[in-house]
């Protein structure tokens, strides 16, 4: 069977098994299905991998269309539990294959993970909050885990990067189409004081901004892609697919996210040939100028940045009064922090605890939660995340591979800048993609000396036995 044939077996054996489970419909059939889902995941447990790279559509049909309270809450906890399932199982069955592979990041994560749990005991005033924000910052972070250890090829990880990059072209199409017919947004998504604002585009999510730093992080990786494919259709695939998350990111009206995307751009074009970096800002300009000529909201928005009214709104309410809330916040338990759960993030917002708003700014929320020692432990592993990242796209000898990595890589500053901004490693889609994206990197450098023992002894066999019988 073909491998488009079983992702669109697997993903369909999946949803069914969940929609007819919650439906009520069957229940014998649903565990039949969900369990035949099971069973094509341990015939090839490369294909678990297709789990977090459809994270995006699992969480539009759980958690927007079915709404099922227990689904929507603990499906992507009991994905993680079997993808690890399938690990355990890949080590007692395929016992010739390196039982762990491992990688220079390893250990900046499981540092990270040690010193949120030690916080955990040390600040949470309240244990059960506490675990909930735990749960928050690290479980996503497992997903970098599951790709290291469960990818088998190059071929396994362009199909990760597929399924995400199609994805996304529907979102970046949902997206123009709001913007097009002009859907009906809240009031406080837009500052009056800037000026009438028709719409902005969000797609699936809550929020622009979350589909902008959603779209922010895969327009690199799509470029990458473009820059990779050899293949004439399949280029200008990848070209529309840019294209539309370009004009769906242009729609959202997210200043930061039109910032941080051109960074992370900016940042590819220096790691392909600093000799281009001129003229991509020059075609950057050009676009900016059409941009503002022709949407005349977007020269509002970025004009707005420079007038008074706009310190006067954010420092009242925005995110001037927000940081200084959280500063002072900070001072007051600047060693371990107030507590996980506490304050800036979801956790807090959805107990209602100590007056909170989101931060927006991930680090700021992560000093106020976790202190000084949180905020450092999260900038070693950011800074090692991009470190490590960046010399394995270096040490990656197919070309091929390494522009999908250099985009990638792209794709991970975009989201460790826009965290200036914004919470986006606490949203659970972004921080999975993250994390998967960073795992697919050290896998394409690191993880295919070691995938499989087991051809190497038979080969090894193979030879010893021709030269004994010649």
């Amino acid at each position: 069977m073909k491998k488009l044939h079983w992702m669109f077996l697997f993903a369909g054996i999946f949803i069914l098994g969940v929609l007819l489970s919650y439906l009520g419909m069957l229940p014998v059939t649903a565990l039949i299905v969900c369990g035949a889902a099971v069973i094509i995941l341990f015939a090839d447990y490369e294909k678990a991998t297709i789990i977090v790279a459809m994270f995006t559509v699992f969480e539009f049909i759980l958690r927007t269309l079915i709404r099922h309270p227990l689904i929507s809450s603990i499906w992507d906890e009991v994905a993680l539990l079997l993808c690890f399932g399938l690990w355990f199982y890949k080590w007692m069955r395929f016992r010739k294959q390196t039982p762990y592979r491992s990688t220079p990041l390893d250990l900046s994560i499981v540092f990270f993970m040690v010193v949120s749990v030690l916080l955990l005991f040390i600040a949470a005033p309240d244990l059960a909050i506490g675990i909930e924000g735990l749960r928050v910052v690290i479980q996503y972070m497992f997903w970098f885990f599951v790709v290291t250890q469960l990818l088998k090829t190059p071929a396994g990880a362009k199909r990760i990067i597929n399924i995400v990059l199609l994805t996304a072209l529907f979102v970046a199409l949902y997206g123009i189409f709001q913007f097009i017919v002009g859907v009906e947004i809240p009031s406080n998504w837009v500052d009056q004081a800037e000026g009438k604002v028709r719409t902005r585009a969000f797609s699936i999510f809550t929020s622009p901004n979350m589909l902008a730093g959603y779209l922010s992080l895969l327009i690199p990786v799509s470029v990458g892609m473009f820059f990779a494919e050899k293949n004439k259709a399949r280029k200008i695939y990848y070209g529309i697919v840019t294209v539309c998350m370009g004009f769906a990111l242009l729609f959202t009206l997210s200043r930061s996210g039109w910032i941080f995307c051109f960074c992370a751009l900016l940042f590819y074009v220096w790691m392909k040939n600093r000799k281009f970096i001129v003229p991509m800002l020059l075609c950057m300009l050009a676009l900016f100028i059409l941009s503002v000529i022709f949407m005349p909201s977007v020269a509002n928005r970025i004009l707005y940045l420079f007038s008074p009214a706009y310190y006067a709104s954010s420092s009242t309410g925005g995110r001037i009064y927000r940081a200084v809330k959280g500063f002072e916040l900070w001072k007051q338990y600047p060693l371990f922090g107030m507590g996980l759960g506490q304050f800036g993030g979801s956790v807090a917002l959805s107990h209602k605890l100590n007056n909170t708003f989101s931060m927006d700014n991930y680090y700021l929320k992560t000093a106020v939660e976790m202190g000084i020692t949180g905020l450092i432990a999260l900038l070693v592993l950011l800074y090692n995340t991009f470190v490590h990242c960046y010399r394995a796209v270096k040490n990656i000898a197919d070309g091929e591979q390494k522009e999908w990595a250099t985009g990638i890589l792209a794709g991970l500053v975009c989201v460790i800048l826009y965290n200036l901004t914004e919470n986006m490693l606490e949203i659970p889609l972004l921080s999975s993609y993250f994390w998967m994206f960073a795992g697919i990197i050290m896998f394409l450098a690191y993880g295919q000396n070691n995938v499989n023992r087991e051809q190497e002894n038979d080969s090894v066999s193979l030879s010893s036995r021709a030269e004994r019988t010649g």
